[in-house]
């Protein structure tokens, strides 16, 4: 005889089973594929399974049970790619309750990013219904900010949306001094000390971290449970990128030599002098988070172009390059930046990959997303032209295989004043 108690339950799960036990299958069909790693196909399909992209091609097998969504008149991309924000860790810059982006003190490479987003952030609609369907949510403040994380934008809860945990390590590498002409030797004396104190700090706390990796690997789970240089073994150890907040073009050669003489592995976001220290990037391997684009020079001497033009300059030198808006209300005009640089010589193709491909590489989870790729996430849109203009609207959203509502709090209030009597 059936309990009767399992038959209800039963019944719910077979109810639930589209989201809790059966991944829908859906199939994109009629649509150019820009897949960005490879050629791009003028007109194709892609199988979307388990969240994942089964195949795609000009002529594949559909399933009799996939919903079937028609491309035809729009193009689909990969997913965009900020790595570079603070997406889930806050919410109103003028409200301090929702702000849970930095912790106080200088040293917190233990804290990690992914134990404060928030899911349920406005941000994170607002972001994706552009396009943008992974970012870097990193922490800041502090000479070491901690440990940032990877997030796709949708899910209920962070397992839902975390790709990568650790993914860099924040570095605050310290600022040049800028006083006014009219400050005193004195005071640009204490600038400069103070500056100088803030790298020997970064220096000395590197150095111990390398000698505490060389206990932990001696001692294994004996070693002393120091949380904030533990935390800092793997990135000594050059396991996890150290991400460098730079600016001038004297901050990045800094930065490059304390990561050459501690073998890190870097990552420099900001940038805005990047187009001074070409040859050094190039020497280096080093990727670069382009975060200026639309930021004023920071020298009246300099070009009024020069923060468009530099994205140009360092891909035709081979530096990899990705964009970043390292924001959080402004993550959405990630595109904008691109398509900034292709007005001022940056070769479209390659802007495409800055916000892309390259993002994912820097990030660590190539082999997850950036491209339409069979075996990766089916982070996907669908759009009805160029990702990169403004005037390029997205039409259909899948992030980790699951269509998304476009609606964010911004075309709730659109539609609301729309009707305004």
């Amino acid at each position: 005889m059936t309990n009767p108690v399992i038959r209800p339950i039963a019944l719910i799960l077979l109810l639930a089973c589209p989201a809790v036990l059966c991944a829908q299958t859906y199939a994109i069909k009629n649509a150019k594929i820009v897949t960005v790693t490879g050629p791009t196909i003028p007109n194709g399909s892609i199988l979307i399974q388990d969240g994942k992209i089964a195949a795609v091609g000009a002529s594949i097998a559909i399933p009799s049970n996939a919903k079937v969504i028609d491309g035809k008149g729009l193009t689909a991309y990969p997913g965009m790619i900020d790595p570079h924000t603070a997406v889930g860790l806050q919410e109103i810059g003028a409200v301090g309750a929702t702000q849970d982006v930095a912790e106080m003190g200088e040293l917190n490479p233990h804290v990690k990013a992914s134990a404060a987003i928030n899911p349920l952030s406005e941000h994170v609609a607002i972001t994706r219904a552009n396009g943008i369907t992974t970012v870097g949510s990193l922490p800041r403040g502090g000479l070491i900010s901690g440990q940032g994380a990877v997030i796709n934008l949708n899910g209920w809860v962070l397992k839902d949306m975390l790709m990568k945990d650790s993914a860099l390590m924040v570095i605050n590498y310290p600022r040049d001094v800028n006083l006014p002409a009219n400050a005193t030797d004195r005071q640009r004396t204490d600038a400069e000390n103070a500056r100088k104190k803030s790298i020997d700090l970064l220096r000395q706390t590197l150095r111990d971290a390398q000698s505490f990796a060389k206990v932990v690997d001696a001692r294994g789970a004996d070693a002393d449970p120091n949380p904030v240089l533990r935390a800092l073994v793997p990135v000594v150890k050059g396991q996890e990128p150290a991400l460098f907040n730079v600016e001038t073009a004297n901050e990045i050669k800094g930065a490059l030599d304390l990561a050459d003489e501690f073998k890190l592995k870097a990552v420099l976001s900001g940038c805005a002098e990047a187009w001074k220290s070409v040859n050094l990037l190039k020497s280096k391997n080093v990727p670069v988070i382009l975060g200026a684009v639309f930021q004023s020079p920071s020298d009246d001497s300099y070009a009024y172009d020069v923060n468009y033009t530099t994205a140009a300059v360092l891909v035709k030198a081979g530096i990899k390059v990705a964009f970043t808006t390292n924001s959080t209300s402004s993550a959405r005009d990630l595109p904008w930046y691109a398509g900034m640089s292709v007005a001022f010589g940056l070769p479209k193709e390659e802007a495409l990959k800055a916000v892309t491909i390259n993002a994912a590489q820097i990030l660590g989870i190539e082999s997850q997303t950036g491209s339409i790729s069979e075996g990766k996430v089916a982070n996907i849109m669908l759009t009805d032209g160029d990702p990169l203009e403004h005037a390029t609207k997205v039409k259909q959203l899948f992030v980790a295989g699951k269509p998304v509502d476009l609606k964010s709090k911004h075309t709730e209030l659109y539609e609301k004043f729309l009707k305004r009597p």
